[in-house]
């Protein structure tokens, strides 16, 4: 009677698993949850395990082992060894249970978080087992993750679309099945696998079809407004803010800068690239003195995928960057060196203003590519010929009152200050470093939280340098270039993403970086004749990636500011000192090598193991359900040539549990002689009761068993043979 239920346990399992995991889907979107596969998978274990008749001990051991093993996957890198580790991880639990019975969860540890997210999924995985197959009821919590996902849609990022239309399928082919099984129940009718099977193929026809019609059917327009804006508006009379938070990403609209931000841990891209850098998107020369605007007609530059942009004269080596994007954009996130970009063969790509370059497919629309490679060379900057600069004098009048310009509200006490930190030096590079030091020396304060917004008749650049002192990127470098014109040098506005977090190397030749939103960023260009546009960096916590190239003479060194070291371009440095953390990683163990590469290659092919996964649990449901076809022939090749001693009471017992299995089975109390008379009953024969006496000579009469294995070995084999069914 056991085996007749696998089949539709195996469904119900499968069912479950993926309508818990859209739960799940949303998480690195609107959270910064990642490696979201570890939970995913755990999901499919546990599942895997309650269906099994596995004893609960070893079932409890064997998810705390997986858990165990996922975090030291994610938080156990940089420890020399799973042992330290180890001792660090109960620590950990020690100290975060101690916050949790003072009730502070705010300063509970990411592991510690993570490990009660672990804990969460097994008790759902519980429920969601005694749902489907005690109860056999899943409404309620098919609507709540309905309710789950249709809420997230509405007030977050995530889209739902999809997922909805999964949840439908999901949901009624489960709330089918487990009518059909309640049913069965009811009735107590038999060939309830038989049955099953043949309902549910039409079942799932059925609801597809429903699906796939409901979706592509034209639809008629929202009955109800948006209530989103709405809520907002309520929320904001009932209670009043002083200003608005926004979410820290990308964003083109740069006219009203100021104010707080959320952080975002979203994942835009990943890199692989030999050298770190900033990646540029666009550029800005209007400050209006709230923020920043575009002036000036659109670039027209038009090129395709592979298309070199400018020579190599310097025959410098050229270098390449992948790019994956999680987020992706119109726009090509550029390297400074920028020379080629591949990756749009049916399209092409075009600048626009502020030297953003975007991309258009073949109808000469925007499009957003996923991936692509882009090619570029070093870019380093001669020391010599930038402190060799002094005045305008070579530059076309245009370009300067274009990139010089300032509001005329702008107050006259900032140029005052430029003045001020710019009097003692003579040259435009020196000015420049002076008004960069000015920020990390005079008590300016980092944040994102306590930001002020300028009231109506008040100067962004003003209120940060002379009343607040706190802002962020776009605070310190929008001063910065407001004070650079304000000395006649000619700056703009960049903005992009910084370089993104170490993710380790790949093959030795590159360093990958992972990029989110909280690594959008906006810093300062200056330009000098002989160089071009210049990177310089004022945000304090920031470093400036440029190459600066040490090429004057050692008794015509004039003074340097001390975040540059002439004798070690920085790019240099900063790639020593990659490779300096690497290798200590590298001393302490390769198994953060050996993690590294096994976490790439799962988060890469998450789909195509899940898929595995799923078919490993398949094949053995298949293999358990079917275990009394399979298991005779493993215990005739077994046995076949065994003839020692113990080798007929093994077999005998070995020939009750297959009996059991096959479903003649011997009831509690009974004797085996009249368990033998019900065997051969069954299946028509005397072979059972001979054996049976032969097995009990051998037990109670002290027989040789060898001599009555050979005679018993034949009547063992053709029971055993009629068990196959």
């Amino acid at each position: 009677m056991i085996k007749k239920h696998y089949g539709s346990i195996l469904i119900l399992y499968v069912f479950g698993f993926l309508l818990l995991w859209e739960w799940l889907r949303p998480l690195d979107q609107i959270t910064p949850t990642g490696k979201i596969h570890y939970f995913v998978v755990f999901i499919a274990a546990s599942l895997l395990l309650n269906a099994l008749p596995v004893y609960g001990w070893l079932r409890r051991l064997i998810k705390i082992s997986i858990i165990l093993v996922f975090l030291f996957a994610v938080f156990g890198r940089q420890e020399p060894s799973a042992f330290t580790w180890m001792e660090t991880f109960l620590k950990d639990i020690y100290v975060n249970v101690k916050l949790l019975l003072s009730a502070n969860v705010y300063d509970l540890s990411d592991m510690f978080r993570t490990l009660l997210f672990y804990i969460l999924i097994w008790i759902m995985t519980y429920l969601l087992s005694y749902w489907l197959t005690i109860r056999k009821k899943i409404f309620i919590f098919y609507m709540m993750t309905v309710v789950y996902v249709a809420v997230l849609d509405t007030f977050t990022i995530y889209n739902g679309e999809w997922a909805i239309v999964r949840i439908v399928f999901i949901g009624f082919t489960l709330l089918g099945i487990l009518f059909f099984q309640r049913l069965l129940d009811k009735e107590q009718i038999r060939n309830r696998g038989t049955l099953l099977s043949r309902w549910v193929f039409p079942l799932i026809v059925m609801i597809v079809a429903s699906v796939f019609i409901g979706y592509a059917a034209p639809k008629a327009g929202p009955i109800w407004p948006d209530p989103v804006p709405y809520f907002q508006s309520t929320a904001d009379n009932v209670f009043p803010r002083k200003g608005t938070v926004a979410r820290i990403g990308y964003s083109s609209d740069d006219s009203a800068l100021g104010g707080p931000f959320l952080g975002d841990n979203r994942t835009v891209f990943t890199v692989k690239t030999p050298t770190k850098q900033y990646w540029r998107v666009e550029t800005k020369d209007e400050y209006t003195g709230r923020g920043w605007e575009k002036i000036g007609d659109p670039e027209s530059n038009v090129f395709f995928s592979g298309d070199e942009l400018q020579l190599n004269t310097e025959d410098d080596p050229i270098r390449k960057a992948t790019l994956d994007f999680k987020i992706s954009y119109p726009h090509i996130v550029q390297p400074y060196g920028f020379l080629s970009v591949h990756g749009n063969e049916d399209g092409y790509f075009k600048f626009a203003q502020g030297d953003k370059l975007l991309s258009y497919d073949s109808e000469d629309e925007p499009t957003k590519l996923d991936h692509y490679e882009i090619e570029y060379i070093r870019s380093a900057f001669s020391l010599k010929e930038m402190r060799a600069t002094h005045s305008s004098d070579d530059l076309d009048y245009v370009f300067m009152l274009k990139y010089t310009q300032l509001p005329k509200t702008l107050p006259d006490r900032v140029r005052d200050l430029a003045e001020e930190i710019t009097k003692d030096q003579d040259n435009w590079y020196d000015k420049a470093k002076a008004i960069e030091r000015y920020f990390k020396t005079e008590g300016f304060i980092y944040d994102q939280t306590d930001v002020a917004i300028p009231e109506e008749d008040q100067d962004y650049v003003d209120q940060f340098l002379f009343d607040t002192k706190i802002g962020y990127c776009d605070n310190f470098s929008t001063s910065m270039v407001a004070m650079l014109r304000a000395v006649g040098i000619p700056a703009r506005w960049a903005k992009g993403y910084a370089a993104g977090q170490y993710y380790g190397e790949t093959d030795g030749k590159d360093r990958v970086y992972k990029v989110t939103n909280n690594e959008a960023h906006s810093w300062v260009e200056v330009f000098f004749p002989t160089q071009g546009w210049v990177p310089f960096e004022p945000t304090i916590g920031f470093s400036n990636f440029a190459s600066i190239v040490n090429d004057e003479k050692k008794d015509a060194v004039a003074p340097v500011a001390p975040v540059i070291k002439p004798s070690k371009p920085i790019e240099l440095e900063d790639k020593e000192n990659d490779k300096k953390e690497h290798n200590k990683q590298v001393k302490k163990g390769n198994s953060t090598t050996v993690l590294n590469k096994i976490d790439s290659f799962m988060e890469e092919n998450k789909y195509i193991l899940i898929l595995i996964f799923v078919a490993v649990i398949i094949i053995g449901f298949l293999l358990y359900w079917k275990r009394s076809k399979w298991i005779p022939y493993v215990l005739l090749w077994k046995y076949k040539r065994k003839s020692d001693g113990d080798t007929l009471v093994h077999a005998y017992e070995e020939l009750l549990k297959q009996l059991e299995r096959f479903g003649v089975k011997r009831n509690i109390g009974q004797t085996l002689r009249d368990y033998a008379n019900y065997v051969d009953f069954h299946f028509d024969t005397t072979d059972m009761s001979s054996l049976t006496q032969c097995y009990e000579r051998a037990i109670y009469r002290g027989d040789i068993l060898e001599t009555e294995w050979e005679y018993a070995s034949e009547l063992w084999e053709n029971l055993i043979k009629r068990t196959t069914g």
